[in-house]
């Protein structure tokens, strides 16, 4: 049996006409204006659980300053006029005073600042005067996929990779693997990949519990393993 190696890498540069609207057309509509037009508010701040999509969206409107504050110990000064930082609510306490001033300069320059979080900004455990800032502007929540939505979202991406998966095996993998739609799609193109080299272009269940035990021994007896955080 052909080992089965899942690498889940920052791959393909994000776009808009990637991501997975379900209920977020709205969000989605009002993003886009934001981005093409340059004289609208100048703050923008996406909430939504883990998985919901919002690391794809900050990346796709703002692929070439884009920021994470897992890896990030204070926001520079940066004179582009259109900035994304993620993951606010993991800014240390001097990260956290960076964006205060980025906010105070920002505002003035009418350069814009896009943001993103867990929960609504009062929640945020952050100081005060920052949880205000990050509620100045447009504050949108980016809602999750249900499990129809991602059953379906699945079968899609399958299908333009030139495989077919049926719903029963789409339902299989929604409850026996991670269920962010990162980690969801990098399993069906490695699924898809080793169906070729067995030469079955149907993902069948057998076939994709096959797979999952060669990836993850424990993949089929304990559902939805966190191999990948959001």
């Amino acid at each position: 049996m052909r080992q089965l190696v899942l690498d889940i890498s920052p791959g393909a540069p994000k776009q808009l006409d990637q991501f997975v609207v379900g209920a977020n057309a709205e969000v989605l509509h009002l993003l886009q204006q934001w981005l093409t037009q340059p004289h609208t508010e100048p703050f923008v701040y996406l909430w939504g659980e883990p998985g919901s999509g919002k690391s794809h969206l900050l990346q796709a409107l703002v692929p070439h300053h884009y920021v994470c504050a897992h890896a990030a110990l204070v926001l520079q000064p940066d004179p582009e006029p259109l900035l994304a930082l993620d993951d606010v609510h993991c800014l240390s306490p001097a990260g956290a005073t960076s964006l205060f001033h980025r906010f105070n300069e920002r505002r003035e320059s009418q350069h814009r600042l896009l943001t993103s979080g867990p929960c609504p900004p009062a929640q945020l455990p952050l100081a005060a005067e920052v949880r205000t800032r990050l509620g100045w502007g447009l504050v949108l929540r980016v809602h999750p996929l249900n499990d129809l939505q991602k059953q379906q979202a699945l079968q899609s991406h399958a299908a333009q990779l030139g495989a077919h998966l049926p719903e029963e095996s789409a339902r299989y993998i929604l409850t026996h693997w991670t269920r962010d739609m990162r980690s969801l799609f990098e399993l069906i193109r490695e699924l898809d990949r080793w169906s070729v080299s067995i030469h079955r272009p149907v993902l069948t269940i057998p076939l994709i519990r096959a797979a999952l035990s060669a990836l993850n021994p424990d993949s089929t007896n304990h559902p939805n393993p966190q191999v990948q955080p959001d």
